[in-house]
């Protein structure tokens, strides 16, 4: 019985295509993070202002582009990052840039499906259930920004390990692409 594993050729995008899923998730990642700076100014504008009316619509809009915007944006990068990774030679966990990218991706898309819509949802009815001219307790709360800062620091981090790619190959990846021992013994 041989020890030896047969290794199918891994799936690769053509060039076309490769460049084509590579543009939807620089745009949809990017669109992920202009939202989290637009939520920062909103964030920013309710808790600081002592205008009900503008806190409200804050608020409201938080919720509106959050709602609408988060979801399809956020899976866009996730799906088209794990394409980028299965189809090129770059690979889901093979080298360590990429294996983390691919965490700190889905703990952000995790944290925004589970945690971040939910508390825009809940803000917006405290919003719309407050009386003209009162402000909206919750949102004057500054842990507001936590979700703004996390969620910034783990795209910057993403963007530098897409630029400088550091850490090189995982083991899972040195085991892949090895030689196996015959083939480096000279004959």
């Amino acid at each position: 019985m041989s020890t030896s594993t047969v290794r199918r050729p891994p799936m690769t995008l053509t060039p076309r295509w490769r460049k084509f899923v590579l543009v939807v998730h620089v745009v949809s990642s990017l669109g992920w993070l202009g939202i989290t700076l637009v939520n920062a100014v909103l964030t920013f504008t309710s808790v600081f202002t002592g205008d009900a009316r503008r806190q409200h619509a804050a608020i409201l809009m938080m919720d509106q582009i959050g709602g609408y915007l988060l979801v399809p944006v956020s899976l866009t990068a996730l799906i088209s990052g794990i394409v980028l990774g299965v189809g090129t030679r770059w690979g889901l966990i093979r080298y360590k840039w990429v294996a983390i990218k691919l965490l700190l991706t889905l703990i952000a898309t995790g944290l925004t499906l589970f945690s971040l819509l939910p508390g825009l949802r809940e803000l917006a009815a405290a919003a719309e259930s407050t009386m003209d001219g009162v402000l909206v307790s919750a949102g004057r709360r500054v842990d507001g920004f936590y979700p703004i800062i996390v969620s910034s620091t783990m795209y910057l981090t993403m963007t530098v390990l897409s630029v400088y790619k550091p850490g090189g190959k995982t083991a899972y990846g040195r085991r892949v692409t090895a030689k196996p021992a015959r083939e480096r013994q000279p004959v």
